[in-house]
């Protein structure tokens, strides 16, 4: 469902959609895109240009090999054509290059906005089943909400959307966001005692931060 979104993005359209809202870029991220395509038009009609040149001059060269001087000149010619043929050919191979970089980019910039949604729903489903558990006569909503956890948790793994375990843990900025300090003298200062919100690893690079509260040492000393 993610990858036929995105490929219909870099197909023409602007925005792909969710079941619920729409993810737009901007006019200079399109605007980025649409220099590159001609730039790419412009290098493969020259390259082609030039391969026709190159045989000419080279049917040129057969039927004048008789004569020295012309032939010296043809020489210095196809060379000519030949060197740009090939400069040519290497500007249209890093131009290729950098254009799948980009849309690799896109790509992925893409996966994560659609995936911190998923989460933030997945959330709310896990919400609603720890409230559902102590209500009775629920049986019938908790199994339906279990197979929609269920199938969510699966969508996750699929795109190799993984939890992190962070309590016990010392505080890490670069995967952790502090919402909650406590004093505790039991434990060293920035230990995680608690995750408010879970985080998640994407391809082992963190998609979203746990929310968690850390300890600090109390102030007042016995």
């Amino acid at each position: 469902m993610i990858g036929n979104n995105l490929s219909d993005f870099f197909g023409g359209r602007r925005y792909l959609e969710d079941p619920n809202e729409r993810v737009v870029i901007s006019r200079k991220q399109l605007k980025i895109l649409q220099e590159k395509a001609e730039q790419f038009d412009l290098l493969s009609n020259e390259f082609e240009e030039i391969k026709v040149q190159n045989q000419e001059l080279k049917k040129e060269l057969s039927v004048l090999k008789e004569d020295d001087q012309k032939t010296k000149e043809l020489q210095e010619q196809t060379e000519k054509y030949y060197n740009s043929l090939v400069r040519v050919q290497a500007d249209f191979d890093n131009y290729k290059k950098i254009a799948i970089r980009e849309k690799e980019r896109f790509e992925d910039q893409f996966m994560d906005k659609i995936l911190k949604k998923l989460l933030n729903h997945y959330d709310d489903l896990l919400r609603i089943r720890n409230a559902l558990e102590v209500l009775e006569n629920t049986e019938d909503m908790k199994k339906g909400l279990q197979m929609i956890v269920k199938n969510f948790e699966k969508v996750l793994k699929e795109e190799n959307v993984v939890p992190m375990n962070s309590e016990g843990e010392v505080f890490d900025p670069y995967k952790h966001e502090v919402v909650l300090v406590q004093e505790n003298d039991d434990l060293p200062e920035n230990v995680i005692i608690e995750e408010l919100d879970k985080g998640y690893y994407l391809n082992n690079k963190v998609l979203r931060p746990a929310r968690v509260a850390i300890t600090k040492k109390s102030k007042i000393k016995i």
